[in-house]
């Protein structure tokens, strides 16, 4: 989805050892915290449909199969530099189910499963998501959301 409704609505973020992941409709960002030090020949990434491994001069980070498979040609990895004197791995994962009902609830399989209160706001969140996807002419960044919301919320026909 595009950044201008994460810029509206904030990004729910699930914290892990590492850093943290989160996502969207369309994508999943894992970020991964880093010395200053680090260069990218430092990194190893490897990202496959349904695997996805992160090491780090010579140390592994995390290494698992995806939760859902991912568009590999469409994902990529980035090394930045963050604040706090350190640098952060932001890999980005296309998701091959674009859906509101593919809300994954951890990055990896039994892996850094999001706690129940960040995935319900995650599940709420994509839902706005949807909502604002599907209609364009509105603003669903500050909308409530009640009832029916997980697996992509109600049918409507």
């Amino acid at each position: 989805m595009s950044s201008g409704f994460d810029d509206k609505t904030g990004i729910i973020k699930s914290a892990t050892d590492w850093g943290c992941w989160y996502q969207t409709i369309e994508d999943i960002t894992a970020e991964i915290l880093v010395p200053l030090t680090t260069k990218g020949r430092d990194v190893k990434i490897k990202i496959l449909p349904s695997s996805l491994s992160c090491a780090v001069n010579g140390k592994d980070i995390f290494s698992g199969r995806l939760f859902a498979s991912i568009v590999c040609d469409e994902s990529t990895w980035t090394l930045e530099d963050h604040e706090n004197n350190c640098r952060i791995i932001r890999i980005f994962l296309v998701k091959s189910n674009k859906t509101p009902q593919s809300c994954w609830t951890s990055l990896l399989q039994d892996q850094y499963l999001a706690d129940l209160d960040i995935l319900d706001s995650m599940q709420k969140k994509i839902l706005q998501e949807r909502y604002q996807t599907e209609n364009p002419g509105f603003d669903f960044s500050q909308a409530e959301v009640s009832g029916n919301y997980q697996s992509g919320g109600p049918v409507l026909s």
